[in-house]
């Protein structure tokens, strides 16, 4: 009788718990969380880790190379070099390698020694392929080593912060336990390195973790029809250029391959998590993982959709894993500011092969840093927008408002807005009623652009822009910011002028912009490629200052034009 008044009573407890807003957090990456493998990030007595994983170590193995050399990889990599001299490069390398255990950048020196022309040929996804075939098992009395954390053992305090927000956000959905939170390893090429990291860094931040082991290669296991668990091994290496990882990583390899086997339980996550977080690396790779070949969502992105409208899963991701959370109808891929002024956006289906240009290999007429988009879009969680991630750190607020003019002059789906998030800083966003209820975080802050008006003569544009500061509550509704706590009224003096600075140089759009909330300017300009950009402060516009004096300010004007 105890246990059954027990459970009615958690019954109760459930049912009865108001239904939470939907919510996401979308932080803009680079966070600086001290670790073994990153002490650089730690305070100096907090750097000693005995026992932990350190920087991957290799050996060329002359025992893998017929699995580096598989012609069913190679066969479909378009330009590669020919396997007589892939095989000459790594004949010449072992024998200078010997027995010899190498870091990442020892081994790559050796390889290009080796045979320049050949490596140098290899696009860096290739790279890697090779490289990972040789990774060495890190292990102490038969047990592998694993990477940890010191959560408030770092220079800033930032990272702690934005990860304590994102447990307590889940924990309003466990009252009285520790929130369970699910992340993913699924944008990065070797899901399995980071596990360690999350695992850990989580566990410190309040929270019982959940590896959710969920990538491209165990979405074509369970949805492609291509053999299923059996063939993991191999769905691996084709979709993320990977060997080797059941050798440096065994009990995680063992891991995903189980998850895969028991279907019912990897496919109810989302049902039995409170908050999913997804890593940084390659948005397109998060995509692949929740969508299937003809570009549908797949049961497990309908899953998450799903406990996130219903406000039980609190949805959050850094850099990559906020760039996919884009909507229906666009989603950055690639690209810097100065190729989105120059060539304009591209519509491409993937991500661009890094280091094509130095293996001249690019898909023609594609440059390697051309702004390219993916019409399909993103996970669709809250709407028509488009996410971009390091913003002003590395310079993206213009290429962020090229993409979103392209869309716009595309098709029928102009973009409603266009997040553009600053490292170590996030956007938290809830689905209210009337709209989009808003509040940064972090180091920085984020930007909120509106949509731009038509192109001029010149191939310039006009929008609205908003950088949204911590310190202040503000709600996005029918096309408008609207401040919901203490802000000030800014009423612009004189103008600055041209200053003479360059928009496309790392954090100097942001500068301007606070000295102007600061100064109460009404107007400056910036260089920009041979156009210049003028920012305007119009009427209505309000300010605040963050905690650590950072500076927000709404209605904003932005026009690119030729001077």
């Amino acid at each position: 009788m105890k246990y059954a008044t027990t459970a009615l009573l958690l019954l109760f407890g459930v049912c009865s718990r108001a239904a939470e807003t939907p919510t996401l957090i979308l932080m803009g990456g680079s966070y600086r969380t001290c670790s073994s493998l990153l002490a650089e990030d730690c305070r100096p007595d907090q750097r000693d880790f005995p026992g932990a994983r350190g920087a991957p170590q290799f050996r060329i193995d002359a025992s893998h190379f017929s699995e580096i050399l598989d012609p069913a990889y190679w066969s479909m990599r378009r330009g590669a070099p020919e396997m007589a001299a892939l095989k000459r490069m790594l004949d010449t390398a072992h024998a200078s390698a010997g027995n010899r255990a190498l870091d990442a950048k020892s081994l790559s020196k050796t390889f290009e020694q080796a045979d320049a022309g050949t490596w140098n040929r290899l696009l860096t996804q290739e790279q890697d392929l090779i490289a990972s075939a040789f990774e060495l098992l890190q292990q102490d009395g038969g047990v592998r080593r694993r990477e940890q954390v010191r959560l408030d053992g770092g220079n800033r305090p930032f990272d702690a912060a934005l990860f304590r927000q994102l447990v307590a956000e889940a924990g309003k959905r466990s009252p009285g336990r520790k929130p369970r939170i699910a992340f993913t390893t699924s944008a990065s090429a070797n899901g399995f390195d980071a596990v360690d990291f999350y695992r850990d860094l989580l566990t410190q931040a309040g929270a019982e973790p959940v590896w959710w082991p969920v990538d491209a290669a165990l979405a074509e296991a369970r949805f492609g029809g291509t053999g299923g668990c059996r063939y993991l091994q191999t769905l691996r290496r084709d979709a993320f250029s990977s060997l080797g990882r059941e050798r440096a990583f065994p009990d995680l390899d063992a891991e995903q391959k189980a998850a895969c086997a028991d279907a019912k339980t990897l496919d109810a996550v989302p049902n039995n998590v409170q908050a999913l977080f997804l890593d940084g690396g390659d948005q397109w790779l998060h995509r692949q993982t929740f969508f299937t070949r003809d570009d549908t969502p797949n049961p497990w992105l309908r899953s998450v959709r799903a406990a996130f409208l219903r406000g039980d899963l609190v949805v959050a991701g850094t850099s990559a894993g906020a760039a996919v959370q884009s909507g229906p109808y666009g989603m950055i891929t690639n690209g810097t500011s100065v190729n989105a002024l120059t060539y304009g956006a591209i519509a491409f289906h993937g991500s661009m092969p890094e280091g094509c240009e130095r293996a001249k290999r690019c898909p023609i007429p594609l440059r390697e840093d051309d702004l390219t988009w993916w019409k399909g879009g993103g996970l669709n969680l809250f709407g028509n927008v488009l996410v971009d991630t390091h913003v002003s750190e590395r310079r993206r607020e213009l290429r962020l408002v090229t993409l979103m003019g392209a869309i716009a002059e595309s098709s029928a789906h102009a973009p409603e807005a266009g997040i553009g998030i600053d490292e170590t800083s996030a956007l938290t966003v809830r689905l209210v009623a009337d709209g989009m209820q808003l509040e940064a975080s972090g180091q920085s802050g984020a930007w909120w652009f509106e949509p731009p008006g038509s192109r001029t003569a010149a191939g310039g544009w006009t929008v609205r822009g908003h950088y949204l500061a911590p310190g202040a509550e503000l709600l996005w509704s029918k096309g408008r910011m609207q401040p919901l706590s203490a802000t000030s009224a800014v009423n612009p003096g004189g103008s600055i002028g041209y200053v003479g600075g360059n928009a496309l140089q790392p954090e100097i759009l942001r500068q301007v912009v606070w000295h102007l909330a600061r100064a109460g300017a009404q107007d400056t300009e910036l260089d920009a490629l041979d156009f210049r950009l003028k920012i305007k402060v119009l009427p209505g516009s309000h300010r605040w200052q963050g905690p650590q004096g950072q500076q927000g300010i709404t209605d904003l004007e932005l026009t690119l034009t030729r001077p």
